[in-house]
């Protein structure tokens, strides 16, 4: 029996975030890879609540972990830390935990992040600058390095170079991309080609720059990416594979840019913790500076996306014309081993 009308009825829901982070977690128990886990988890978490804005919102999707993570995160919710908190009782892998969530978020930014990231502080709004000042934008990432301005970047690329904005720039980045390199335990291997370290391709608009190409461990994307995003399951608990289809095709699909900031905002903490990484958070401070992001409608070059991949791939990034058109964007030294 119904006594009353329900006070909520029609009543219009506002919504107050135009940025939503997304963090899938998998710590299925606290041995062996995963003895550091909720520490991991800890710090991530506490690293985000300390570094997002007021229109941000958290959601926090516990994939399958054990009971102390658990907890944990039931704890944030409950303190009103997260903004959401999805519960899987088995681990339904990354991709498909997180995309449904995306497809279905009203924000127009969704950032993606694994659950080992450590967050410093004025991350989002560095991405959400590059999302301003280069509104061909689709996925922006805090986490710049040399080795993927290649990378499902043929919109980047075609578009950058049409509209002579593509350019070499030394950002001194070089002991941060190695801690990064560091932490995949690829040290040694990932800047075999030492130039790497010293210049960056970039896209430069009058005084503003962003770095060619992004990884996906974090990253920021519009939400318009996921309408290319395929709406079948992966099933895949983890794998490139997953990404490339449900994160880096569509990108491309969606003629956008893939772009990451000049400076390093995050680092990859890998599964055991270091002192330096809580140092981090126990002196950071707490994020009180207002959004000032312009959100506005993504531009792009209308031309089919691999039509642009078969140039790029073909007649720019071969052994014959990629040295000059290095030197032309000004490339200094190693047109040939970049």
């Amino acid at each position: 029996m119904r006594i009353g009308t329900n006070p909520n009825k029609d009543q219009k829901i506002k919504n107050n975030y135009y940025h939503r982070i997304i963090v899938p977690v998998c710590v299925p128990h606290l041995e062996g890879y995963f003895k550091d886990g909720l520490k991991i988890t800890a710090l991530c978490l506490e690293s985000l609540i300390k570094t997002i804005h007021n229109q941000s919102a958290l959601t926090v999707i516990n994939n399958g972990s054990c009971t102390e993570v658990t907890n944990y995160l039931q704890k944030l919710y409950i303190s009103g830390k997260l903004d959401q908190l999805i519960h899987h009782k088995e681990n339904l892998g990354k991709i498909d935990a997180v995309i449904p969530v995306a497809k279905t978020s009203e924000e127009p930014l969704i950032t993606i992040t694994d659950g080992d990231v450590l967050f410093k502080k004025n991350w989002i709004h560095a991405v959400e600058d590059v999302f301003n000042y280069f509104p061909e934008a689709g996925m922006v990432s805090p986490v710049p390095h040399g080795t993927v301005y290649g990378n499902y970047t043929a919109n980047t690329l075609f578009d950058g170079a049409l509209k002579n904005m593509l350019t070499f720039q030394q950002l001194n980045l070089a002991q941060e991309m190695l801690l990064f390199a560091k932490s995949i335990g690829k040290e040694k291997s990932m800047y075999k080609k030492q130039i790497r370290l010293q210049y960056q391709l970039t896209v430069k608009r009058k005084n503003q720059s962003a770095v060619v190409g992004c990884g996906h461990f974090v990253s920021t994307l519009r939400k318009e990416v996921f309408d290319f995003s395929p709406n079948k399951k992966s099933r895949l608990a983890y794998s490139s594979d997953a990404d490339r289809y449900y994160i880096d095709i569509p990108v491309e699909k969606a003629k956008l840019w893939r772009l990451a900031t000049v400076k390093n905002y995050a680092y990859h903490m890998g599964n055991c913790i270091e002192n330096w990484m809580v140092e981090i958070v126990e002196t950071e401070q707490t994020n009180t500076v207002t959004p000032t992001y312009n959100f506005g409608k993504s531009k792009k070059i209308q031309l089919p996306y691999k039509l642009k991949a078969l140039i790029i791939n073909k007649l720019v990034l071969n052994k014959i014309v990629k040295p000059k058109l290095f030197k032309i964007w000004g490339l200094k030294q190693g047109y040939y081993e970049y």
